[in-house]
């Protein structure tokens, strides 16, 4: 009878050791959902605030710089570092190519300028920013592709012909 006590004891204590051990796992994978809806939900937040246009491009077909105009038209602002990890695509209408970020170096690249800041170097929203890009050769007189995508996945696109 006493071993039946004991045996039974163990047995609940076992089960209340397994309860634990399952709440808590139960919880730890709760709080890691929670964490992963709540990243989702803060980028979905950013991208739905993010938008960008292109208005205007140019580019001197004796050069090799071509110029374009982007207007945040979105609620968010943009820092430096996040304009930098953006994607500029550029090149002749069917052979464009993506161009990297960069302030000095050879062609292909790109660097920008915020032309209406107001002092802060935010790109805020309403704020247009320059962006040059170099180009490897003379751009010619021909038609050309320009997309520009933010981190966030927004894009505005434009083509344009020199000459």
């Amino acid at each position: 009878m006493a071993s039946n006590i004991i045996s039974e004891t163990y047995l609940v204590v076992a089960a209340v050791i397994a309860a634990s051990v399952l709440g808590g796992a139960i919880t730890f994978g709760t709080m890691n959902i929670s964490d992963s809806m709540k990243a989702a939900w803060l980028n979905a937040n950013d991208r739905l605030k993010t938008s960008v246009e292109a208005i205007f491009a140019f580019g001197d077909p004796d050069g090799s710089i071509a110029q374009v105009f982007v207007k945040n038209t979105g609620k968010r602002s943009f820092q430096d570092g996040e304009i930098k990890f953006s994607d500029v695509f550029f090149g002749p209408r069917g052979g464009f190519t993506r161009v990297p970020y960069g302030e000095s170096g050879s062609p292909p690249r790109w660097t920008y300028a915020i032309v209406n800041d107001d002092g802060d170097n935010v790109w805020e929203p309403g704020e247009t920013i320059k962006i040059e890009i170099y180009w490897t050769s003379n751009l010619g007189s021909s038609d050309y592709y320009f997309k520009f995508v933010t981190p966030f996945g927004r894009s505005t696109e434009i083509v344009f012909t020199t000459g």
